[in-house]
């Protein structure tokens, strides 16, 4: 068999298998319901940074 001819049959079933597997995820539902987004961090339940924190010392 030809190289160009064992690309083009790799290329082809490359694009049929990822077309498929893009039909069959168009086609399912999604596993996770859209639902409201968490609530931002607002910071009260983080600790107070220390005097000289972070300095290498």
């Amino acid at each position: 068999m030809r190289t160009g001819v064992k690309i083009t049959a790799f290329a082809a079933a490359l694009a049929v298998t990822f077309g498929t597997a893009y039909g069959v995820g168009q086609a399912l539902d999604p596993v996770i319901a859209d639902s409201a987004p968490a609530p931002a961090h607002d910071g009260k339940h983080a600790p107070a940074p220390r005097e000289g924190a972070g300095h290498g010392h």
